[in-house]
């Protein structure tokens, strides 16, 4: 029996409205994305950041080991799989990072240099010493742009007052960056700008938040 143009129109119309269900429902992997919520968990036994989808469903984790030579994260899905990672090390003249895929290859060093009378700088380089990016706004707030030498914008980075944790929202403008080293990029500035931060403080800026400044 043949089929109606009414009965294929019909047959095509549930495959359609099938397909946009799946399509709403699936998830991202965590470094195909390109908008992300870090929130930090003050409280943990290790410095932890959740990393979760703008509409707020969770990715997976950049964690901190107990113990290392030099401060040492790494990135892992909700199942536990190993993403890459962010060594650091302290040298002369400034502090120095490496970000690296899940194979142990180093994609980008992020540095920092000490010997600054005002402000910090921050730069980016590829494994052979050319610069990717650089910083560009307030980095102790977490309001900033990623940019690249020419003066685009790969990333911006903004703190969310909403919240009363210390969590803010990374958005990736140009498509081609590796997610990877703007999330370590981030990490990185985020432990070494803000690991001397006393109690005090982080009950003060809570309190801030709260009464809504």
């Amino acid at each position: 029996m043949m089929l109606t143009l009414k009965s294929v129109f019909e047959v095509n119309k549930r495959y359609i409205a099938h397909s946009l269900r799946n399509l709403k429902g699936s998830k991202l992997a965590m470094l195909e994305n390109s908008e992300f919520t870090i929130d930090q968990r003050l409280l943990s036994v290790r410095n932890t950041y959740v990393v979760k989808d703008k509409f707020g469903q969770q990715l997976g984790f950049i964690k901190q080991e107990f113990v290392s030579w030099g401060p040492k994260f790494w990135f892992e899905d909700n199942a536990g799989v190993h993403l890459g990672e962010v060594d650091g090390k302290v040298v002369t003249v400034h502090h120095e990072y490496e970000i690296k895929d899940k194979d142990g290859q180093v994609r980008a060093r992020v540095k920092k240099k000490i010997l600054k009378l005002f402000g910090s700088e921050w730069w980016m380089e590829d494994p052979d010493g050319k610069e990717l990016a650089r910083i560009n706004g307030n980095i102790v707030h977490h309001t900033y742009d990623i940019t690249a030498p020419d003066k685009t914008v790969i990333a911006k980075v903004h703190l969310n007052w909403a919240t009363i944790r210390d969590e803010y929202c990374i958005e990736i403008v140009k498509p081609d960056f590796n997610p990877l080293l703007v999330l370590g990029y981030a990490i990185a500035m985020d432990h070494v700008e803000h690991q001397d931060r006393s109690s005090v403080g982080k009950g003060a800026r809570v309190i801030t938040k709260l009464l809504g400044h």
